[in-house]
């Protein structure tokens, strides 16, 4: 996938902005400040309907405006997402997408452009919380598996009514004979999410230990471990009285879990920042992988201000995998090695 152009109207600090990219590698070049980031995160936005940075999508609306345009052009399609502040509700929004000029819905919407992003804040996909490393994920595939934006936005709806459910029966009302329409509801959505999840971390599995030895040598091992929290009707049946009692759905997807090992030691826990950064890297170049086997086409790799932390040897490792396909960089300085197309804000 390779985009050729890209327009901004009112996205974060972008209120009129169009750029024009080449194939290979390109290079957003700028002083800290001037929206280099919210560029990636607007392409990122495009492939996944959802803000790899904010909390809720009207977020990223300029300030002075009530909504935001981003459109992006690839060989084959003209993609257009609008966000728009619904002023009568608190952190409200709603999105419309158009393919080709055409109303498209998300589920329709979300997988037809690709990309893996990589920032600074990315760190905590590691040493964050659950939900973060969830939500990246969900971001993963809802770009590869058709439908899945739609299964895991119907099983988020479902917890949510199983709950109020639960809290319900914790006070003692009725319910008793709605418990078990929500619980086939959760038990047929949560088992097709672990089951594209699943396939995410065995196609993974030696992948990122492949990346890890490029980046790190023979003598430290990198392994990625699935913590799924199986859903089942045993597991279902097992809980019910623990259920009631907490008043909240403690069986499903909502909470699997990950951990990344560094010579099988938790590299959250164990190891030191700049470890945390190739093994980061590693996931993602696994990630640009996992994406082209799903899609048969390379995803556009978008990197924000990678090359400041790393060192010589990891440089020249990524220098090698961003030639393979479309690469955005972002930069405060020109790198040292040749760019196809400069870009300056």
């Amino acid at each position: 996938m390779q985009i050729k152009n890209l327009t901004l109207r009112n996205f974060r600090n972008h209120k009129n902005l169009d750029i024009s990219f080449e194939d290979n590698i390109n290079l957003i070049l700028g002083e800290n400040g001037v929206g280099k980031t919210n560029i990636l995160e607007a392409i990122h936005f495009i492939s996944t309907t959802k803000s790899s940075k904010a909390q809720y999508d009207k977020d990223v609306i300029n300030y002075e405006s009530d909504f935001c345009t981003i459109v992006l052009t690839d060989a084959t399609n003209n993609l257009e997402l609008q966000i728009l502040n619904k002023e009568q509700f608190n952190n409200a929004s709603t999105k419309k997408a158009k393919v080709n000029k055409t109303p498209k819905s998300l589920n329709y919407f979300a997988g037809m452009f690709n990309s893996v992003l990589f920032i600074p804040e990315d760190i905590e996909i590691i040493t964050g919380s659950p939900s973060i490393r969830r939500k990246y994920l969900d971001m993963v595939l809802i770009q590869t598996s058709d439908g899945y934006k739609k299964t895991i936005t119907l099983y988020t709806k479902a917890i949510r009514q199983r709950n109020k459910l639960l809290e319900t029966l914790y006070e003692g009302g009725f319910g008793f004979g709605q418990i078990d329409y929500w619980n086939q509801q959760i038990l047929e959505l949560g088992t097709i999410i672990q089951q594209k999840r699943m396939e995410f971390f065995e196609y993974i599995e030696n992948k990122i230990q492949e990346y890890n030895y490029k980046l790190n040598g023979p003598k430290f091992k990198l392994k990625v471990i699935y913590k799924m929290n199986e859903i089942s009707k045993e597991r279902m049946a097992k809980y019910k009285d623990t259920e009631i009692a907490a008043k909240t759905t403690l069986v499903g997807p909502h909470r699997d879990d990950f951990e990344l090992l560094f010579n099988d030691k938790n590299i959250a826990y164990f190891g030191s920042r700049g470890q945390q950064r190739t093994a980061l890297l590693a996931l993602k170049l696994a990630e640009i992988d996992f994406i082209e086997n799903k899609t048969n086409e390379k995803p556009v790799l978008l990197l924000d201000d990678i090359f400041s932390e790393l060192d010589e040897h990891h440089k020249n490792t990524v220098l090698e995998v961003i030639k393979n396909q479309q690469t955005i960089i972002t930069s405060t300085d020109k790198p040292y090695f040749n760019i196809d197309n400069v870009i300056g804000l």
